[in-house]
């Protein structure tokens, strides 16, 4: 299975994807507009519009790159929000989802740290909630997160999480966000439950990095196959939620 759309093993071009360069730092934009339920079917995404940001150098650049970049991803993200017809007064609920315990896993967690809501005033419209995984709970985050859309009246979910990708070189480097939700757990092939808007009957956005990747994608077997994660894995991950947690700032609250 793939997280990353253009890991899909499909010519994505005649479907309109498109890549562009950003400007500075080597980054470069992807989009894709998947319309048609026949596309879908194809390609194997759910319909909606995608975007991939590519930061090469991210690790390698320091806080102006990280600024950069996180603009890039707070102006993609106002035009997924804006083409929803989500309007500035509308809650949103931050789901920040992975398993805390895991560096490779802890994405939603290093967003959710840093996203600066405001809860004393008098009219919330943004809130942030940060579950942990089915192991460890025994219940569905999507489960959750639609008793919260309804009992908030939540009109747009934003779902933060990490994916997987097969090339070592976009670990920690590739953003992706998307119209169509996100299934936990789908990159290593286990499935949670879907969080989109048909279950929840609210919009969903979803923004996503990955830092593992599996053993078959390095030459390994794919028989019990391992789920690998870099080394210097903190660091990173800490950088990709500064960068999210920047973007959802400046766009939602």
């Amino acid at each position: 299975m793939f997280d990353l759309i253009d890991e899909c093993g499909k010519e994505l071009k005649e479907y309109g994807y498109s890549v562009r360069a950003a400007g500075r730092y080597g980054i470069s934009v992807a989009s894709l507009k998947i319309e048609t339920k026949k596309q879908s079917e194809n390609l194997g995404l759910k319909q909606g519009q995608y975007y991939i940001i590519n930061s090469p150098l991210l690790h390698s650049l320091g806080e102006e790159n990280e600024k950069y970049l996180s603009n890039i991803i707070a102006n993609k993200l106002k035009l997924i929000l804006k083409g929803m017809g989500i309007e500035k007064q509308d809650k949103i609920l931050l789901a920040c989802l992975g398993n805390f315990d895991v560096e490779g896993d802890r994405l939603g967690k290093e967003v959710f740290d840093r996203v600066n809501i405001s809860t004393l005033q008098a009219d919330v419209r943004v809130y942030k909630f940060c579950p942990n995984v089915f192991i460890f709970t025994g219940i569905e985050s999507a489960e959750v997160v639609k008793i919260l859309v309804k009992h908030l009246k939540i009109k747009c979910v934003i779902i933060i999480d990490s994916l997987t990708t097969v090339a070592l070189a976009r670990l920690g480097t590739s953003f992706q966000l998307s119209s169509s939700g996100m299934t936990p757990g789908s990159g290593v092939n286990r499935f949670g439950r879907a969080i989109d808007a048909k279950d929840l009957n609210a919009v969903c956005v979803s923004i996503g990095v990955p830092f593992m990747i599996s053993s078959s994608s390095l030459g390994g077997q794919k028989v019990g196959e391992t789920i690998l994660v870099p080394k210097d894995v903190s660091q990173d991950i800490a950088r990709a939620g500064r960068v999210i947690a920047g973007a959802i700032n400046k766009v939602v609250l």
